[in-house]
Parts: structure tokens; C-alpha cells; sequence
């Protein structure tokens, strides 16, 4: 459709609209006839289920994120990556509502991480990743491993002692890595220890190069999703189009959402004011480590897996490991029947076994 056929109807359109709107809209659109846009995503339609409240998880992740990204900017303010802890302590003692900030930062986060898992797998079982949308499926498992990521380098920037020790032992595991382990912890440490010198390459990692590339390919899952829609269960898309249910996209879901918005928003500060975040001792390479040190909660299952390959066996368990990513990648090409058929079904019982072992190992790091 061209700009001439676009322009007349839209225009035709904005005549009931208040006079000032009327003119701004006109001016817009006979410089960039976007209508179009406008009309597929005002048709745009969510299917009603009983599966629908998985819908919204997406949309809370993309709540936390921004969270993140606006309490990010507000630290970045005061913090200074040749005097880490110093800078967190005027943070937390000297700014006003630093530790409040910095707190709702860290709950942010975490949540963010949930939620992404919560999606990831929720989007498996409904199998949305199956055709036409096995880029938008590939394009979010990219986001998630880009936020763990996040997790790892925004964990050391405190310099405190749990933080430190915690990214030595990450490190150390990076380093098992077949071939390229040595030389990528080195180049992310930027040397062969963890030193004050990395919070430089975490800091400009997590303030400037994931924040970028995050937006990036966040605006090209949006994009995939508003282009195909959203995918339908096999129960619903077998029901016949009479008993079919939708709601708008943009009134009645989206306005949906905004009350849970609040309520995690709310949440949030609550959380942070009950369980604020602690700040340790300043780091000291050369003390032995806190007792118990461990990872973050989401790499526990990883590190607890570990455990049971020690030796010449840990790269039995590095394998095994890179088998859920591996999976997660090659999925859409493998399950691909509409409805799903037997290998479908199996690939569900697969993802079953998965996420019961992630549970398992997680709560068993947490409580060992």
C-alpha cells in the first residue's frame, strides 16, 4: 500500500478527534504514513485460555528490566569503578535512599531472573517455538543467557568479600572449559586472578555492552512478537473458530497488566525494606574465603552438578551442562509437528526432566 492510498482514509479517520490532535496526527502522517502500524497492532489479539496467565510473565520480565535499567542509572551516578567499595559504602550511608535504591537494584534483579525462567519454560510447554516463530524462540534464549551474564558481572562491582571469593570460584569454572577456558578467564579478568583491575571490564561490560546489546535484541523479540502474534496451545487453535476467545492487545491486556505492574513495583520496595541488601567487608584477595562460599542462586544447579564429576570426570559434567543450552537452541527444529505428535511428547517429557533436575539442584546448593 502506498503513502497516496495510506493518507486520505487516515485522515478521514481523525476528523472526530479533538482539533489540536486532529492537526498533530495529519502533520505525522504526511511524513510517515504509518497508519498501517496502527491498524495492525490496534488489531492486534491475545487468545483467552486457561494457559492465558502465562502471557503476562514476558511482560512482568520486561517491568523488571526497566527497573533495572532506572535504578542502574541512579547508581552509576555515585559509583566509581577504581573506588568499588567505597563507593558503594557512600551509596548505602551517605546518599539519601542509596540503600534504598541499590536494594530494589538487587531485588530487581534477582526477580528479573525468575521471571525469565518462569517464561522460558512456560513458552516451551506451550511450544512456541515451534514454526513460524523459531527466531522469536532462538532471539529469547539469547536474552537469557545475556541476563545471566548480567547476574555475573554486576556481582563482583560491590568489591566486598562474598562477591569477590563468588566470582573467583565462577571463574575458576570458566577456566575448566575445553580449549578456549583459560584464555576467555583471562581475558575477562584481565589477568590470571580476579583484581581490582576487573571491576573495569565487569563494570564497562554490565553499565555499556549488555545494556546495548540487551535493548537490541529485546526490540527484535518485540518486533517478532507483534509481527506473528501470539502463538495459540494446541487445545485452543483444535477448538473450532466459534468457541475461540480473544481480547485486544492493547486495551484489555496490556490494561490488565498495569495493576500487577504496581503491585510488583510496590513489592519491590517492600522487599528491599524488609531484607535490604547487606554490604560486606571490602574484599581482601589475600584472606582465605568466607565459609560456605557459593554462587548466585541461578548458577547453584550448575555448581552443585559439578560436585559429582570431580577429577578427570568434571568434563563429563561440562558436557552435560551444555547439553540444556544446546537443547534449548535446537528445539524448534526438532519438535516442529502441529499439533504435536509422539516426538513432540517426548520432548515435553525431556523439558519435564529438566526443569525437575534445575528445581533439584537448586534447592540442594541452596540448603548443602
Amino acid at each position: 500500500m502506498t503513502y497516496y492510498s495510506i493518507l486520505p482514509d487516515a485522515e478521514s479517520r481523525l476528523h472526530d478527534h479533538s482539533k489540536l490532535f486532529g492537526k498533530v496526527s495529519r502533520y505525522i502522517l504526511r511524513r510517515y504514513p504509518v497508519w498501517p502500524m496502527i491498524d495492525h497492532l490496534a488489531n492486534k489479539v491475545v487468545p483467552v485460555h486457561k494457559h492465558s496467565v502465562w502471557y503476562n510473565i514476558g511482560g512482568i520480565a520486561l517491568f523488571f528490566f526497566s527497573v533495572q535499567i532506572i535504578t542502574g542509572v541512579l547508581l552509576m551516578i555515585y559509583y566509581r569503578p577504581g573506588l568499588p567499595w567505597d563507593s558503594i559504602q557512600r551509596i548505602v550511608m551517605e546518599v539519601p535512599f542509596g540503600n534504598m535504591i541499590r536494594s530494589i537494584h538487587h531485588w530487581s534483579a534477582n526477580l528479573m531472573v525468575f521471571t525469565l525462567f518462569v517464561h522460558m519454560f512456560s513458552t516451551f510447554f506451550m511450544k512456541a517455538y515451534r514454526r513460524p516463530r523459531e527466531f522469536t524462540w532462538l532471539v529469547g534464549a539469547v536474552l537469557m543467557g545475556m541476563t545471566l551474564i548480567f547476574g555475573f558481572s554486576g556481582y563482583l562491582l560491590p568489591w566486598d568479600d562474598l562477591s569477590f571469593f563468588a566470582t573467583r570460584v565462577g571463574m575458576s569454572e570458566i577456566e575448566k572449559a575445553p580449549l578456549i577456558g583459560m584464555w576467555l578467564a583471562d581475558i575477562v579478568r584481565g589477568g590470571s586472578d580476579v583484581t581490582i583491575d576487573t571491576i573495569g571490564r565487569f563494570y564497562v561490560l554490565h553499565v555499556m555492552v549488555l545494556p546495548l546489546l540487551t535493548l537490541a535484541a529485546i526490540g527484535v523479540h518485540l518486533f517478532f512478537i507483534q509481527v506473528q502474534g501470539v502463538s495459540e496451545p494446541d487445545s485452543f487453535a483444535s477448538l473450532p473458530e466459534s468457541r475461540k476467545r480473544y481480547r485486544k492487545y492493547f486495551t484489555e491486556f496490556i490494561f490488565a497488566e498495569i495493576p500487577v505492574w504496581l503491585f510488583l513495583g510496590v513489592l519491590l520496595v517492600a522487599l528491599s525494606a524488609a531484607f535490604p541488601r547487606e554490604l560486606m567487608p571490602e574484599a581482601d584477595p589475600f584472606s582465605s574465603a568466607p565459609e560456605g562460599i557459593k554462587p548466585e542462586w541461578y548458577f547453584l544447579a550448575q555448581y552443585q552438578l559439578l560436585k559429582f564429576f570431580p577429577g578427570k570426570l568434571e568434563m563429563v559434567g561440562l558436557i552435560l551442562l551444555l547439553l540444556l543450552p544446546l537443547g534449548i537452541l535446537v528445539v524448534p527444529f526438532i519438535d516442529r509437528a502441529i499439533p504435536a505428535n509422539s516426538r513432540g511428547r517426548l520432548v515435553n517429557r525431556i523439558g519435564i526432566i529438566a526443569l525437575l533436575g534445575l528445581i533439584v539442584y537448586t534447592l540442594w546448593g541452596w540448603l548443602s
